[in-house]
């Protein structure tokens, strides 16, 4: 065949491959309609806009053609997850029920696990974000309702950059989530550990997992990604078969990777908190916290130990306490106070009416219910 057959060829094929992608776009936009008639009956009903159970059901019978079509079941796992989502999105649309929430991203990180654990029972369209700056920005903003950030870990301690931010916010902190940290060691294929050369993953994480990196893999190169599912995606796009990532086994499934090693944190109950931020932050349920950022009006001998005393007066019992420079004067600190009680609470409120007078600012950054944890 010479080269103007091939040509003839190429044309033809690439003609049947552009009507098939129409016909797929015209099924799409069917499943659509279809989605939305939906939405009315399943309203009437009063039924949850997701069900677990028939999403999982979807995805199997896709995955189970799939193999009979000889096609990759992981393939049409991606394929359908990302459909079943936007078919929630337009039903979400359709009843009016769509919160926007923002986490640190992209998917597949502990993150978007915190969020889709707060929402659990309602529908959100949920919005992956780079960094916890543009998250923090986006709730000022309106531009979402809810964002989630992390804000302290059990091994590692205080998340800085989101004190920082909040101190300085006005966004409220109005919920909080604990959830445990499982570190899985992740490639593309399965290898022996002694072939891996370079490992990808959050500095957080590289940190919660010294020493099983210093044991297993001493000579290894270690490089810092802005997210442990960026990550594995970044390994899942490298040709480069001999490094690995440390990250989610969400985050393992999504991009079709290989888990090497599973629970490879130095602590085994790692845990992570992370803060839900909104516009305003929540009422009273009887069972609150409240975060306050303290700027002491001078540092002298005693001053701390005064604001200490309003909440000891008042039997209030603090959670946390830390400091944070306040980047304007070296030796100039910002005090931070985690407390049980609701702002509204008589007593709460006295202390840090108290507290306003001695220091030179109190600022609340929100009351909340406590944590809702993942078991």
């Amino acid at each position: 065949m010479d080269s103007d057959n091939y040509r003839d060829k190429l044309t033809a094929l690439r003609k049947e491959i552009d009507e098939i992608d129409l016909k797929i776009v015209e099924l799409l936009a069917r499943r659509r309609d279809k989605i939305i008639d939906l939405a009315e009956v399943k309203s009437n009903l009063k039924l949850k806009i997701r069900d677990q159970k028939r999403e999982t059901q979807v995805i199997n019978n896709s995955e189970k053609k799939a193999i009979e079509m000889g096609l990759d079941p992981n393939f049409i796992n991606k394929v359908f997850s990302e459909i079943i989502d936007y078919g929630r999105r337009i039903e979400s649309g359709e009843r009016g029920e769509v919160k926007k929430v923002a986490y640190l991203g992209p998917r597949g990180t502990f993150a978007e696990e915190a969020a889709l654990l707060y929402v659990s029972g309602t529908e959100a369209e949920m919005i992956p974000m780079s960094t916890i700056a543009s998250i923090i920005s986006a709730v000022e903003n309106g531009h979402v309702d809810i964002g989630i950030v992390p804000i302290e870990n059990s091994v590692e301690g205080t998340v800085t950059i989101t004190l920082d931010l909040l101190a300085r916010s006005e966004a409220k902190i109005c919920g909080e989530i604990v959830l445990p940290v499982v570190h899985n060691l992740i490639s593309k294929e399965k290898i022996s550990l002694d072939k891996i050369t370079k490992v990808y993953s959050h500095p957080q994480a590289l940190a919660q997992c010294r020493t099983f990196l210093a044991k297993k893999l001493p000579q290894v190169y270690l490089s810092e990604t802005h997210s442990t599912a960026e990550a594995v995606r970044m390994v899942a796009e490298e040709e480069d078969t001999n490094i690995a990532a440390i990250g989610s086994l969400a985050a393992a499934g999504l991009y079709g990777m290989t888990v090497l090693a599973e629970g490879i944190q130095d602590e085994q109950t790692n845990e992570t908190r992370f803060a839900v931020t909104a516009s305003k932050d929540s009422e009273p349920t009887g069972n609150d916290k409240t975060s306050i950022a303290i700027f002491l009006l001078q540092d002298r001998p005693g001053a701390l130990c005064e604001v200490l005393e309003e909440f000891r007066d008042r039997n209030i019992n603090l959670t946390r306490i830390e400091s944070r420079p306040s980047k304007k004067v070296l030796g100039d600190y910002i005090f931070f106070v985690d407390l049980e009680g609701h702002r509204k609470n008589p007593k709460v409120k006295e202390a840090v009416e108290n507290i306003s007078k001695k220091a030179g600012e109190v600022k609340i950054m929100g009351s909340f219910q406590s944590a809702k944890r993942k078991k």
